[in-house]
């Protein structure tokens, strides 16, 4: 690895526990960044986005804006979203924390989250709905499990699914895999790859059995592993329904430009060698 001053370039040596030459994205025409500049947006297929009848987005905290953006890009489709730390009282301090801060630096960004306290209930109403419940393997603790996300959405619907739970995902994702034919698409951030490279690799495989790898970056606020790789990955997968035959590996230099952005704009971003 080699490091300048906008750049950390990301390769897989001989030996290590995960290897980046297994996520090299295949050719697709249709990506499109939903969601934020940076933390909270991802690089998606549009023409997923826009065939799903519904949203899943499992994981919030006090961002939304790939949420907004989506149903931008899709006006009829149902928004849910899943996270049991978030209400109007969080949103409240949350505003006031990022008052603060904008007076301590004179950020634009801290002064577009003060208002949080009323983007929250002007967002969460009518077909956008947050359920102040975790997404879990089961409904202890009044707990949500995925197959009651899917209960809630009509009968047949094709969803689009955003996990950002936290190190969460190993418990849940067998449930979610269990609901591929109805999934047009995962957009996933992954944690604890440090530590369980084993189990990270075994559920990339699962999910490749129904989906391809369109899109790969990585938080860079997560650090990389001792196996040069990045510690939280936001990688993208497309249901293998979209493609007519085989595709192609992707050709284009990662990150893309215009397209992708650091989730910390303070710290370079990776660019990955497959």
């Amino acid at each position: 690895m080699s490091t300048s001053p906008s750049t950390i370039i990301v390769r897989s040596e001989p030996g290590d526990a995960v290897h980046l030459s297994d996520f090299r994205p295949v050719e697709c025409a249709s990506l499109v960044r939903i969601g934020g500049p940076n933390d909270g947006g991802y690089v998606v297929p549009l023409d997923a986005v826009t065939a799903a009848d519904a949203l899943l987005s499992f994981g919030l905290a006090h961002n939304w804006t790939f949420e907004r953006d989506f149903g931008r890009h899709n006006p009829r489709a149902l928004i849910h979203c899943y996270d049991h730390t978030v209400s109007a009282r969080t949103a409240v301090e949350h505003s006031i924390g990022q008052l603060f801060r904008f007076l301590a630096r004179w950020n634009a960004n801290h002064l577009r989250q003060v208002f949080t306290w009323l983007d929250y209930p002007l967002f969460f109403r009518g077909r956008n709905v947050h359920f102040k419940q975790r997404i879990w393997l089961d409904r202890q603790y009044d707990s949500a499990t995925v197959d009651d996300a899917f209960a809630r959405l009509p009968e047949g619907a094709q969803v689009f699914a955003k996990v950002d739970v936290e190190g969460s995902e190993y418990r849940i994702m067998d449930d979610l895999l269990r609901h591929a034919p109805n999934i047009v698409a995962l957009a996933i951030e992954f944690h604890d790859v440090d530590i369980l490279p084993e189990r990270f690799n075994a559920l990339i495989e699962a999910i490749k059995r129904d989906f391809h790898i369109v899109h790969f970056h990585a938080n860079n606020m997560g650090g990389l592993t001792p196996f040069h790789f990045p510690g939280a990955p936001e990688i993208t997968f497309l249901n293998k329904r979209f493609f007519n035959a085989a595709p192609l590996p992707s050709q284009k230099t990662y990150p893309i430009a215009g397209l992708d952005a650091p989730n910390q704009p303070r710290f370079p971003d990776y660019k990955y060698e497959f």
